[in-house]
């Protein structure tokens, strides 16, 4: 299962909690085959702050406006709570139940499968965590971003961050030197963590190894990864002179062997994938408007609107797809019309 952290999911607001029953809503759209694909909702959690992630079996980690860490499984609806650690934001869990997160002074935090917690700590160097960026694969490989503090400006003290590799024999390790610009965004479940090495996508191996992966044919100014598979697929984009700031989504199923994904016809990014081929992002609709609409790539390579798949609230908007399992699930974030976070629980086939 592909594992990333997304910067926008960082400040989530925490309002008040309403569990909605599972649902039965579905809709559909041809994919290229020829074949329907269908979206169903299994569950929706409404008012919570929700982690970007969702396991095979469905479950959801999440804070509630009292600051209580739980998990939510959205086929049976049940709740199961964590050790409290008051201000830590959970951001993944493992299939057997092991959840992962941020606190400001403990630094990375660890739930075991019964709820337990352990305070990992903080880099050496780095004076926090960054809220939201902590990912788990099922080896108990952790990728996270720290940060230390530099001021140039006294008034203006400015955030370095750096990003780390952490093991429970191997402790904290920082991928790339200062300076490189490493950006590291996804791990899946053997510890192989992706992201991007100044301006090329990488990938940095459990061994310590590093490989690049090369843009499509032309002359392409940066490239990177923001999800893998368990198959050591990444997903990604990349981004032409010229362009207008505008990426081109793209996969890559070995380091010299880009795939650019059918768009609308004015870009995108990929960001997600999972290891039966679909893959998550989202794409612009036209030329002149910067707003992005979520999308998913079938198996074949068709993508899809998901606001052409998914009924959203009168007045409401569909922010993004948040994650994808191993059993086509999507954690879907969504907004009601006074703005409370709705996160759907969706069944793709």
């Amino acid at each position: 299962m592909s594992r990333s952290w997304r910067p926008a999911a960082v400040a989530t607001a925490v309002l008040l909690g309403l569990l909605i029953p599972a649902g039965t809503g579905t809709a559909r759209a041809e994919d290229d085959a020829g074949k329907r694909v269908h979206a169903r909702v299994v569950g929706t959690l409404e008012g919570e702050s929700v982690a970007p992630a969702v396991n095979r079996h469905g479950d959801v980690a999440f804070t509630t406006k009292q600051g209580d860490q739980m998990v939510w499984n959205a086929t049976t609806g049940e709740r199961r709570t964590l050790q409290k650690v008051p201000d830590a934001a959970p951001s993944d869990l493992t299939d057997d139940g092991r959840v992962v997160g941020a606190h400001h002074t403990d630094g990375l935090i660890l739930w075991a499968a019964d709820g337990s917690v352990t305070r990992i700590g903080i880099p050496p160097g780095q004076v926090a965590v960054l809220y939201g960026s902590p990912r788990i694969g099922e080896d108990g490989t952790v990728l996270l971003t720290a940060y230390h503090l530099v001021r140039p400006d006294p008034r203006r003290p400015q955030p370095v961050y750096m990003s780390y590799r952490w093991t429970p024999g191997g402790g904290f390790q920082l991928l790339g030197a200062a300076g490189e610009g490493t950006t590291a965004m996804a791990v899946n479940d053997a510890g192989l963590i992706v992201g991007s090495s100044g301006n090329t996508a990488a990938a940095w191996h459990p061994d310590g190894s590093v490989e690049t992966y090369a843009p499509t044919p032309g002359h392409t100014s940066r490239t990177w990864a923001r999800g893998v598979s368990d198959r050591g697929v990444l997903v990604g984009g990349q981004q032409r002179p010229g362009s207008g700031g505008r990426a081109t989504p793209t996969r890559w199923d070995g380091p010299a062997e880009p795939q650019e994904l059918t768009d609308l016809g004015f870009g995108g990014e990929a960001a997600g994938v999972n290891s039966r081929g679909w893959i998550t992002g989202t794409v612009h609709t036209s030329a002149t408007d910067y707003r992005t609409v979520p999308v998913v790539w079938d198996p074949h390579g068709g993508p899809h609107r998901l606001d052409e798949l998914l009924d959203v609230p009168e007045g409401g908007t569909l922010a993004d797809v948040e994650a994808i399992n191993d059993r086509d699930q999507l954690l879907v974030r969504m907004y009601t019309a006074d703005r409370k976070p709705l996160d759907q629980v969706v069944q793709l086939h």
